[in-house]
């Protein structure tokens, strides 16, 4: 990570990372799979898996770090989308009109 494109590509990593944080924390804590979309997140899922056979092909760190954690994040999304299937909290319930 010598370059500004190095630089640029671990801040859109941590932008990743921190965007995934509030749904996985709403999806355990409240056990709320309101919104959620389970076939987008498999698909995303599979995605993750491919994307990251490329990038330790192409030996990339930034690639393979953003793609590590996707994997992660979504196989932990499909799971308690799974487990909790159905199970929606309070506010997506009966959600605040504009």
């Amino acid at each position: 990570m010598t370059d500004a494109t190095g630089l640029a590509g671990f801040v859109g990593t941590l932008l990743v990372i921190v965007a995934y944080v509030p749904q996985i924390h709403h999806l355990i804590k409240e056990r709320c799979t309101g919104g959620i979309s389970l076939r987008a997140y498999t698909l995303w899922l599979a995605a993750a898996v491919l994307l990251l056979i490329h990038a330790i092909g192409i030996r990339d760190p930034v690639f393979i770090l953003l793609q590590a954690y996707q994997l992660a994040a979504c196989g932990l999304i499909v799971f308690f989308c799974r487990k909790y299937q159905g199970s929606v909290c309070a506010t997506h319930r009966h959600p605040q009109s504009a």
